[in-house]
């Protein structure tokens, strides 16, 4: 059956491919895919332009960046700045002191956290680390909020919490623009805002909100550009899927992968990227880059949740995990266990979303009572691959890794 029936399989799996493609694209409708070539529009660029059409807010690399792009090695250093060009204050310097935590037990504050979504193991880390150094200090968390990925379900979120009136409010802004008159609303109050990542437009540091809490997002693309390039030999084409929206952090990551590349891998050519809205919908643009460039040797694809997104494209295009390599940010459970498996993973810039929730604690706690506070502050980026994925785990989320990452490690 199987020799009568194969050229008309064949002729199937065509039509199925150019189907599977199409329908990809439908499904991404509002992510264009961009390719290199000539007649391409291309967006500001570092001065090796990749040749790719970028996203609208793609921005060409500063002198600073350029610099930056030409170190040997990012890990624990800094090189973003803040979105306002805020020199990055490290998390190294914010030290509470015995004397400040007693004033702050005394003030018995309370404190509300509104998440632009939970259910990934960085906003789980986030969590712990602020609920942690909350703890510590002796301040109430009164009210936690999730509005998976929607900013009219925040705004709501903010409106109920200012009714609570909190003395703190620690928060992911999923819209900077739509999400700002909550969050100006709930600063009038009086209520002390401390941002993970982005502020809300229109608010500035020590008038309507103490910090921006973030990671050294430049740095973590640099990271993953380098893992990438260790990956695939230094050489070949990749490709990238970015986080289409307007985002200050994944744009930064985004733009130290693409500016790493360009500066120090001539010989890894980036031949597409495409964006993509909804991060638990990325296997579908994965899956359309795949099929129409079946020789990529590697992809960027943002972070964990993505890249696993990335993972099963590739597993269904039949590639090797020898062949084709996927890299990303945040050393979430599921990456590093895939990375572990040698299943595709090859290399993470990680965060240290503990550590962040930590900072964007102290920040809070210290506003509460008049001392010295920073309005960009970042948490050092850090390279990971499976030489170090052990020692990282640990790093990262302050325990051991789980038995199955280690026996896999182990095999």
């Amino acid at each position: 059956m199987l020799k009568v029936t194969s050229s008309l399989i064949k002729k199937t799996a065509v039509v199925m491919n150019v189907f599977i493609l199409s329908s990809a694209l439908i499904a991404c409708s509002n992510n264009t895919e961009s390719v290199s070539g000539k007649g391409q529009n291309t967006a500001s660029s570092t001065k090796k332009d990749s040749g790719v059409k970028q996203p609208p807010w793609y921005q060409k690399a500063s002198e600073e960046q350029l610099k930056a792009a030409q170190l040997d090695n990012v890990s624990n250093t800094i090189v973003s700045s803040g979105p306002f060009g805020e020199k990055a204050t490290g998390t190294d310097g914010l030290v509470i002191t015995e004397e400040q935590v007693t004033k702050i037990k005394a003030g018995n504050f309370t404190a509300a956290i509104s998440m632009g979504f939970l259910g990934d193991d960085w906003s789980a880390q986030q969590l712990a680390g602020l609920k942690s150094e909350f703890e510590k200090l002796g301040i109430k968390v009164i009210a936690e909020t999730n509005a998976n990925f929607k900013d009219t379900t925040q705004i709501s979120d903010l409106e109920t919490i200012a009714a609570r009136k909190p003395d703190i409010l620690v928060s992911l802004s999923l819209n900077a623009k739509t999400t700002s008159s909550a969050y100006k609303a709930i600063a009038a109050s009086g209520t002390k805002i401390v941002f993970m990542d982005q502020p809300a437009e229109g608010m500035k540091a020590g008038k309507d909100y103490v910090s921006v809490v973030s990671a050294d997002s430049f740095g973590l693309g640099m990271n993953i550009a380098d893992e990438l390039a260790k990956a695939i030999g230094g050489k070949g084409e990749v490709a990238a899927l970015y986080y289409a929206p307007d985002f200050y952090v994944t744009n930064q990551r985004y733009q130290g992968f693409v500016t790493r590349l360009e500066e120090k891998y001539p010989d890894i050519k980036l031949i597409a990227v495409q964006g993509f809205q909804d991060p638990n919908k990325a296997q579908e643009a994965a899956s359309a880059l795949l099929t129409r460039y079946p020789k990529l040797k590697g992809m960027y694809a943002s972070w964990d949740v993505p890249a696993m997104g990335a993972l099963a494209a590739a597993r269904v295009a039949g590639k090797s995990p020898k062949d084709f390599k996927v890299v990303n940010e945040n050393l979430g459970n599921e990456v590093a266990l895939a990375m572990a498996q040698n299943n595709f993973i090859a290399g993470i810039g990680s965060q240290r979303p503990f550590d962040q929730g930590v900072a964007e604690a102290r920040q809070a706690a210290l506003a509460m009572i008049g001392a010295e506070t920073h309005p960009y502050v970042a948490v050092p980026s850090l390279a990971v691959n499976r030489s170090n994925l052990a020692q990282s785990y640990k790093e990262v989320y302050h325990k051991e890794a789980a038995s199955k990452i280690l026996d896999a490690l182990n095999e």
